[in-house]
């Protein structure tokens, strides 16, 4: 949980922390966090968890664009495990000099769990102005923390998984899932070198994708998401490498508060703080 006020002259990251607690107490705890903190009617964006919602690569139907939620999600009922009536989808177009064909990144969720989220949020006086995702709160941050119209690509490494997105201009062209597991104690092990070699090899392969066969260009910088003892050693390495040049994704630098946030924190609050910015658009 994360307020901000951009508006403010000082202090615009105003409180930040993890509630935690059983799904069951989410509601309560919520409220009595917004009571003392009198954010009462405060609009807000919520991020979806992962488990939430999956995001398929589709190519679009060539029907009406207000059928083609529809049509979509006919195509994933045998690829999502919600039942069709239960199934809200909503797309987001890759651009189109990506792929010869029409394509878009589809997020199916399941409707009943979606309003369960919206009342535990309303249950606790919050506006709620929209729901998102992980990959567009990334989006969202990557844009603000290196706003050029150059091609990036940015890395969150996450229970081990390595979760890569390719942007340019603020238009996501490409999201994935990387093979190779990435923590502290893989880092550590004796076969980490031969993991790493082919974890770079499988980098290499979307960049190269995205130079090639999406005319992209080249991807010169690589944003990597806050993790407490891996991101150091994983820039050092891909740094080694790779031609990109890979960095931190230093939220601290979004709002220039004085308030140092933590990598712990950071990689906690990855998500909620990308919201914060989704609120101007």
């Amino acid at each position: 949980m994360v307020w901000v006020d951009p508006k403010a002259e000082v202090q615009k990251l105003k409180h930040w922390e993890l509630l935690t607690g059983l799904p069951s107490q989410w509601g309560d705890l919520l409220l009595d966090r917004v009571s003392q903190l009198g954010l009462e009617h405060m609009p807000c964006t919520a991020i979806l968890d992962a488990s939430h919602y999956d995001l398929q690569l589709v190519e679009l139907p060539n029907v009406p664009v207000e059928e083609r939620a529809a049509a979509v999600k006919f195509l994933l009922k045998d690829k999502v495990k919600v039942p069709l009536d239960d199934l809200d989808v909503q797309i987001f177009d890759v651009p189109a000099e990506a792929y010869p064909q029409a394509m878009g990144y589809a997020v199916a969720a399941s409707r009943p769990r979606l309003i369960e989220i919206r009342d535990v949020i309303l249950g606790a006086n919050l506006a709620l102005q929209r729901m998102d995702i992980r990959e567009l709160a990334i989006r969202d941050l990557a844009l603000a923390l290196s706003p050029t119209e150059e091609a990036v690509a940015v890395l969150d490494v996450r229970d081990g998984q390595a979760r890569l997105m390719l942007l340019k201009a603020g238009q996501v062209f490409l999201c994935r899932n990387l093979a190779t597991k990435i923590d502290q104690g893989t880092m550590a092990a004796s076969d980490w070198a031969f993991n790493f070699e082919r974890f770079v090899v499988e980098l290499q392969r979307s960049l190269d994708f995205f130079e090639n066969q999406m005319r992209q260009g080249q991807i010169m910088s690589i944003l990597v998401a806050p993790v407490p003892g891996v991101t150091n050693q994983l820039i050092e390495q891909l740094n080694l490498n790779l031609v990109a040049t890979a960095s931190a994704l230093d939220l601290n630098r979004l709002w220039n508060t004085g308030n140092l946030l933590g990598a712990r924190d950071q990689h906690e609050l990855l998500f909620a703080l990308g919201a914060a910015l989704s609120e101007g658009r």
